[in-house]
């Protein structure tokens, strides 16, 4: 018999009453650069430079505050329970396509790129299987449908100051993407200097679903209240109609402590973007709750990249231990408000250690493979609910783990968050990011992807499945890495600054159930910092409600597996089942029988199928119809 899928998330945590929020508003037209044309840039070299004693986000300041708090972390001083090494309930996810990101030789050969310090990914993919990645300073575009480069030019690469019409002597980081599925779309979102007389955010906006095709772009002022400022760290999300940009201002030459001047959220015209026209903006400065300034807002991603409420998530991330979120939520209209719902979870978090690879020396807690703080790294909503995932340290071992946070009755008054901590016995975990996975509207199930480390190995990267159970799946390595990375001239090794992770789309724009894109961190020779890109399959956890009671599993299915389809019926009827592909085109009647009222099972034995996306329809002769997608690997 079908039963109800009842949620439960461990124990509720309690709550702090919300509070308005004070705020600035300004509003301007965002400066319109021009519309740059890709295979205009035709340079054959790409140079850059970076410094090799490992800059941070936030400046020196921040770099010696945040060295400090390392050396003050005491993971015994964390309570060890919530936390999951392992479980036997969600199964494994499974790995797809997977390429590292590379350029072209001049013969036309390819070759794994060795992006800058750190790696900065970023990454989105379009429906038609079109893959834009950012890394550290370049831009990159690949058609998985035929292997083809898309940037033009002899290595198949683009600098952000290309993309920024910029000169050489201006500094382009911190590159950001996102696809609008609903549009067709993508945004390039990156930084400009360091400095408050040039600090400027670059927002372009794609033409076409073509990224070698010509891009608009913006720029935002990095100082926007002409106050000595410069932006760091951006994070981007989508709404209906705009594009939110959020990033901190930073005060040059003071401490971390007195040098953050506060989060901003940028509210862009996106549509106006896409069609290269006048862009409204909207800024919003001095946002404080209780009298002090938010850091370090990260703007909540809807589960289809579309957010139906524009939210935002902060924590303590500099403390060495702390339970408090704090979910923003921002109302724009007439009379805009800012709302902060200062949450308390049932689990603390705190500054995570280093992760720790062969040549780390284990006695200084400032070395190592640099995990920064515990700032909140990804973030989903769907219906009333958010997921989130940060780095942090735990009381289980003294390595650095995920602290993955469920927030239910998000947009309500009364939201409750929980928490959990993903941790390994040998390994840090580190840049966690996160996609919902359900294949039905009322699951939770979700793939977050990671970077990972140890002392014993080397630095790769990982996926871990969230169930509707809410237990982990055993962690699965998507990319190992090869040797230790060695790129400073001291030990302090660059491992973010963020992991890039997003859904895939079918041609409707609707979300293909299961299927995830992520682009990660892992070490190859000699001693270098890489980036891969590959395609991972959540797996089905659990019978859910249903329209009529329906589930297919295992979705997707592999060589070796039978396809099960369940359905109920709610009078007795005939049954016709039917297989197509993606395309909606017949390929074969599977069975058909007179079934009477209530549950039943179809199965399929696909071994004899190729791989690809396949479309079960099963019809009765009194009104039944249920339509399943299935991915066959």
């Amino acid at each position: 018999m079908m039963k109800k899928l009842l949620l439960v998330l461990a124990v509720f945590g309690g709550q702090l009453l919300a509070q308005n929020t004070s705020f600035n508003a300004k509003r301007m037209k965002a400066e319109f650069v021009g519309t740059i044309d890709p295979a205009q840039s035709t340079a054959q070299a790409l140079a850059f430079i970076y410094p090799t004693g490992s800059p941070v986000p936030g400046g020196p300041s921040y770099k010696d505050f945040i060295a400090s708090q390392k050396t003050k972390q005491n993971y015994k001083n964390f309570p060890a329970s919530k936390s999951a090494a392992k479980t036997m309930t969600t199964p494994t996810p499974v790995k797809g396509f997977g390429t590292s990101l590379y350029r072209l030789t001049p013969a036309g050969n390819p070759y794994d790129y060795t992006g800058g310090i750190p790696n900065d990914n970023a990454m989105a993919i379009s429906k038609d299987g079109v893959l834009c990645a950012a890394v550290n300073s370049i831009f990159w575009a690949l058609d998985l449908n035929t292997g083809e480069l898309l940037m033009p030019g002899p290595i198949g690469l683009k600098s952000l100051q290309q993309m920024a019409g910029g000169t050489a002597f201006e500094n382009y980081y911190d590159p950001k993407l996102i696809y609008d599925p609903t549009q067709d779309r993508f945004v390039l979102v990156f930084l400009k200097d360091n400095d408050a007389a040039n600090s400027r955010i670059i927002v372009c906006f794609s033409s076409t679903n073509n990224p070698a095709d010509p891009w608009h772009v913006y720029r935002l002022d990095g100082n926007p209240l002409n106050n000595n400022r410069w932006t760091d760290f951006p994070a981007i999300s989508f709404s209906e109609t705009g594009l939110v940009v959020t990033a901190n201002l930073i005060i040059p030459g003071v401490s971390w402590q007195v040098g953050f001047d506060g989060s901003v959220i940028w509210h862009l015209d996106k549509m106006a973007g896409f069609d290269g026209e006048d862009v409204n903006a909207t800024v919003y400065t001095q946002i404080s709750h209780d009298g002090k300034f938010t850091r370090n807002l990260h703007a909540v991603r809807g589960h289809d990249n579309i957010a139906d409420q524009l939210q935002f998530l902060s924590n303590r991330n500099f403390d060495l231990q702390n339970d408090t979120i704090f979910l923003i939520t921002l109302n724009e209209g007439q009379d805009t408000t800012i709302n902060t719902q200062a949450l308390v979870s049932n689990v603390p978090y705190g500054v995570p250690p280093n992760g720790k690879q062969g040549d780390t020396d284990t006695s200084d807690a400032t070395k190592g493979l640099q995990t920064n703080d515990g700032r909140v790294l990804g973030a989903i909503q769907k219906d009333d609910w958010i997921q989130f995932v940060s780095t942090t340290a735990h009381g289980n071992n003294a390595n650095a783990g995920i602290y993955h946070g469920f927030i239910d009755d998000a947009q309500s008054s009364t939201p409750k968050v929980t928490a959990r901590i993903f941790y390994h016995p040998d390994r840090d975990y580190g840049y966690p990011n996160i996609a919902w996975t359900g294949a039905h509207t009322n699951q939770i199930q979700s793939l977050i992807g990671f970077n990972y480390t140890s002392i014993d190995g080397h630095p790769g990267v990982g996926a871990v499945q969230l169930g509707n159970d809410t237990s982990f799946s055993d962690p699965i390595d998507l990319k190992a890495g090869t040797t230790h990375v060695d790129r400073h001239s001291d030990s302090y090794e660059r491992w973010g600054d963020y992991f890039a992770i997003q859904n895939m789309f079918d041609q409707q724009g609707q979300i293909i159930p299961s299927e995830v894109w992520m682009s990660g961190f892992y070490g190859d020779g000699p001693q270098q910092n890489r980036t891969y890109i590959t395609q991972v399959f959540g797996q089905d956890t659990l019978v859910p409600p249903h329209p009529d009671g329906g589930v297919a599993y295992p979705n997707p299915i592999v060589e070796g597996k039978i396809l099960t389809v369940q359905f109920n019926l709610e009078q007795d009827q005939n049954i016709q089942a039917q297989l197509f592909n993606a395309n909606g085109q017949f390929i074969q009647n599977l069975t058909s029988r007179s079934l009477p009222s209530g549950p039943a099972e179809l199965l399929i034995d696909m071994n004899g199928l190729s791989q690809g996306t396949y479309v079960v329809r099963i019809t009765g002769d009194v009104g039944f119809s249920k339509i399943e997608k299935v991915i066959k690997l």
